[in-house]
């Protein structure tokens, strides 16, 4: 989701007075993350990410600017593999199907993933929503159906998690309900909708990702009172509507956490990486976060 600029205040003021919670407030926290990090670069070409995608050797990653452009970057690791540090490699502007820069509201990308042969797959929330596929990252888009359901999602919340299965089957949800509950989506042929999956206390699907033990991964956040809460659940394929909560932070301890990455590490632990949407604003944080997975 891409805030208004009273939103933006809002939202800053909030993340100030953050750490200015009450102990209470502190000690209702569920889980913190194993690894916190923030990170701030210069210039227009860096912040408001809203998908995140690693390498298999956790090396590197791609953050996804919901401002349409993509920034590479090396994950600096300790002998235990602890992220330590991040240093930008690169960015680029993605583009349309005509080849054209995305600017403005069409270029309001805000979920991300990534085949082994390196092709992108990009979900937007402008409009009723829209999918795009890059074979070359920096050449011209290749568009996916839409789905004629997604003309009642509202323009800010719609296509905010696509991830794509060992098979090519592209799946997404929306960060708005549809008659109560948030339908999960399979592209395969057509799109059809897979599971329905529950409202559960005010979270919003905000990030999907399949992780190497096949099952599908889904970020979640709720926002109250200008501060934000996170959740991964676990959907196992043959059960997607029944979503498994293994992560969940208290309201107010994280910022604005929208992009998900599933790995595995060399001992062969799960990990749960995450990363924050700063909304382009001083007073929020770009905040990479990491969750060994039970």
């Amino acid at each position: 989701m891409r805030y208004s600029r009273r939103d933006v205040m809002t939202l800053g003021a909030a993340s100030a007075a953050a750490a200015l919670l009450p102990a209470k407030a502190a000690q209702a926290q569920i889980v913190r993350p194993d690894t916190l990090l923030r990170w701030s670069e210069p210039g227009e070409f860096f912040g408001g990410f809203s998908g995140i995608e690693l390498s298999t050797d956790r090396s590197r990653a791609l953050f996804l600017s919901d401002r349409g452009f993509v920034v590479r970057a090396r994950l600096i690791r300790d002998a235990q593999g602890t992220l330590t540090g991040i240093q930008k490699i690169e960015h680029f502007r993605l583009r349309g199907t005509a080849g054209n820069a995305l600017r403005g509201g069409r270029g309001d990308s805000e979920g991300l993933d990534q085949r082994l042969d390196g092709t992108l797959y990009v979900s937007f929330e402008n409009r009723r929503g829209r999918i795009s596929v890059y074979a070359d990252e920096r050449g011209a888009a290749t568009a996916l159906p839409v789905a004629q359901s997604w003309e009642r999602l509202p323009q800010n919340e719609s296509l905010e998690g696509i991830a794509v299965d060992e098979q090519g089957a592209v799946y997404v949800v929306p960060e708005a309900p549809l008659d109560g509950t948030f339908p999960l989506y399979r592209l395969r042929q057509n799109w059809e909708i897979l599971a329905l999956i529950p409202d559960r206390d005010g979270f919003r699907p905000v990030g999907l990702d399949f992780g190497p033990d096949g099952n599908l991964y889904m970020l979640e956040r709720k926002f109250r009172l200008a501060f934000f809460a996170s959740r991964i659940s676990r959907l196992r394929p043959g059960d997607w509507s029944r979503p498994e909560t293994l992560v969940e932070t208290s309201m107010g301890s994280l910022d604005n956490h929208e992009g998900i990455s599933i790995t595995r590490d060399a001992q062969g632990h799960l990990w749960a990486t995450t990363v924050s949407d700063d909304n382009q604003n001083v007073l929020q944080r770009t905040e990479i976060a990491e969750y060994r997975l039970t």
